[in-house]
């Protein structure tokens, strides 16, 4: 038997998705997407208590934590589109 191309022992490693100068971007991308989950909850999470603060020292609960924790929720889907989409502010525009 000759060199089988079908065969995955074959393959030529600079065409694997892990190796070579492809591992950098696999990486970068792999933390780009484990971070989304953390900027939708931090920024609920942010807001919810921001109102809550606002609500004791106000006296309004839950009113200011829900609008907040809303704002926030809203906030956070906006970054998180704006991630996957690519569409990022350059510095100076």
């Amino acid at each position: 038997m000759g060199a089988n191309s079908s065969n995955p022992d074959s393959r030529d490693p600079s065409t694997s998705g892990l190796s070579g100068k492809n591992a950098p971007g696999f990486a970068r991308q792999l933390a780009n997407v484990l971070d989304l989950p953390f900027v939708l909850v931090g920024a609920v999470v942010i807001g919810a208590g921001a109102g809550y603060f606002l609500d004791r020292r106000l006296h309004t609960a839950p009113w200011l934590a829900l609008l907040l924790g809303a704002a926030g929720f809203a906030g956070g889907i906006y970054e998180v589109l704006r991630r996957l989409t690519g569409r990022r502010q350059r510095d100076g525009q």
